[in-house]
């Protein structure tokens, strides 16, 4: 039996393949974007993978998990309760205990969702085009980027926020009073809450909303109720934001925005700190109609407001982000409301700025990726590299009490503490208060730790300064001399130090200090 003929091609079946083949990338593009940035990020080598530069609240989070997945819950003991991040790092505890790699590929992950749903938000309140300029230049950006190696709050809250706007939708479309979506809603509030003071944009702008635009009056008193128990319940358990400092200089971390590393690469910029700001400024005047009306722009407004009092780099990524959603809205108005006809004219404002933007964040990233590679540091973790190059130098068990508890613990994976008080105290009740420390690890120039300065400046004896820079100080305890032998009158251990100071260990910025004065290191 001869064969059936082989049928070529037409061009009808041509086309169809071609339109299942557009409409197989139409659907799944995002997730060729992800595989494109994620695989960049971590093929080039933008992020480290040692356990530096990682936020104190983060650091403590990743031990919380991590020792739940070994059955251990020693650092909620010695560190105390971190954030409610902690339930989202619950993966990387019973997969990945102790893996930085893990932490920081899930926090990529977790930046990419974000956003992700931005551009969805993006897409139904201006255009896929603002959508796709925005988001590009933020996946980008040397801000996210650092945020990202920090695993630090301004990827978690941007998260929080365009979850936020999603399950608001839902719980007004399913219209079910005390279901899920009402209690997911009040869980998610108190999870953002406690990441940082910005977190209290969500509930403020639910309630403002539902003041605003209710269902009906009874679902608006259980949501007026609800939020009312959340805030009280978290702010009274966990008693403010520990590692947030109120009322510091909101230019300097818009001037860093564009260094490679913060606090590392280069010096920030405050021509550029002073146009974001008055960009941000300007927009939110423009803007603030549909801010106040549209509810993930009115958490993006108060998070904006509440985040200048207790400025920093997550307040930094907020500002940043909502400068391009809204800016690239209003920079495609006025090009087109120049009028003309042809690509330059009608985005030729776009078309620049856009370049302007990514071939500065790409040059920051070329920066990060070379500044990795030379291993550079900042300066707290230049104090806690050389503890961990200390004790492996001398084969040395330490146990250190830290203002950092968290990143210490991560980077010398050996016993640390809290700083211990110190106010009231003299230098031999403190010195027995601390037996068994053996290093001090602190910013002598932060104001509540001035009575523990101004108390090891007391015993210059026991306490040598080993370590300094603009960031901090690292002290030894010197143990106490042993008791003098009756026969030889000289001391029987090799431990035994002299009255003179320790000789002084260059600091990171290539100054020594002789450590008898930690009120004045220069």
């Amino acid at each position: 039996m001869d064969p059936e003929p082989r049928q070529e091609p037409t061009q009808e079946s041509s086309s169809k393949l071609s339109f299942d083949a557009l409409d197989v990338l139409k659907r799944h593009w995002g997730w060729l974007v992800l595989l494109l940035w994620g695989g960049g990020i971590l093929s080039l080598g933008l992020l480290r993978f040692d356990p530096y530069g990682i936020e104190e609240s983060a650091a403590r989070g990743l031990l919380l998990v991590w020792s739940i997945g070994d059955r251990v819950l020693n650092p909620l003991v010695t560190l105390g309760i971190p954030d409610f991040r902690v339930l989202l790092f619950l993966p990387l505890g019973f997969y990945w205990p102790g893996s930085i790699i893990a932490a920081k590929v899930y926090t990529l992950l977790l930046a990419f969702g974000a956003v992700a749903l931005l551009y969805k938000w993006c897409v139904r309140e201006s255009s896929t085009e603002v959508a796709q300029i925005a988001c590009a230049l933020l996946l980008i950006s040397p801000l996210l980027l650092n945020q990202i190696d920090a695993v630090g709050a301004g990827i978690y809250l941007l998260l929080m926020f365009t979850v936020a706007e999603w399950l608001d939708r839902r719980y007004r479309k399913i219209r079910r009073p005390l279901g899920g979506w009402f209690f997911m809603q009040l869980l998610w509030t108190g999870h953002a809450i406690t990441i940082h003071p910005m977190g209290l944009a969500y509930p403020l702008a639910l309630g403002w909303h539902w003041n605003r635009s209710p269902l009906d009056e009874r679902q608006q008193r259980h949501v007026f109720i609800g939020l009312a128990l959340v805030i009280g319940v978290v702010l009274g358990v966990r008693g403010g934001w520990e590692h947030v400092s109120w009322l510091a200089d909101p230019i300097l971390p818009l001037a860093q925005s564009f260094q490679a590393i913060i606090g590392v690469t280069g010096e920030p910029s405050l021509f550029l700190g002073w146009l974001l700001a008055l960009l941000g400024i300007a927009l939110i005047l423009i803007d603030r109609r549909f801010l106040l009306e549209n509810f993930l722009g009115s958490i993006l407004l108060g998070a904006l407001l509440i985040g200048a009092f207790a400025a920093d780099v997550p307040w930094a990524l907020m500002l940043y982000t909502f400068v391009l959603v809204r800016g690239v809205h209003y920079l495609i108005r006025i090009n087109q409301s120049l009028g003309g006809y042809g690509l330059i004219r009608q985005r030729g404002l776009v078309i620049v700025a856009f370049f302007t933007l990514a071939t500065t964040s790409m040059l920051a990233d070329k920066a990060r990726h070379l500044a990795i590679e030379e291993n550079q540091l900042g300066p707290q973790d230049h104090l806690l590299r050389w503890l961990v190059q200390d004790a492996e130098d001398n084969d040395l068990r330490l146990s250190v009490a830290s203002q950092w508890p968290g990143r210490t613990l991560l980077a010398t994976r050996q016993d640390t503490f809290p700083l211990p008080p110190a106010q009231g105290l003299d230098g031999e009740a403190f010195l027995k208060s601390i037996e068994g420390i053996t290093h001090l690890v602190f910013d002598p120039f932060t104001p509540g730790n001035k009575p523990l300065a101004d108390l090891l400046s007391t015993i210059p004896d026991r306490a040598k300064t080993a370590q300094l820079n603009p960031a901090g100080v690292v002290v030894v305890i010197v143990p106490p001399p042993p008791a003098a032998t009756e026969a030889t009158g000289t001391a029987q251990d090799d431990a035994v130090v002299d009255d003179e100071p320790v000789r002084s260990i260059p600091a990171a910025n290539g100054a020594e200090n002789d450590g008898s004065d930690l009120r004045n290191p220069s």
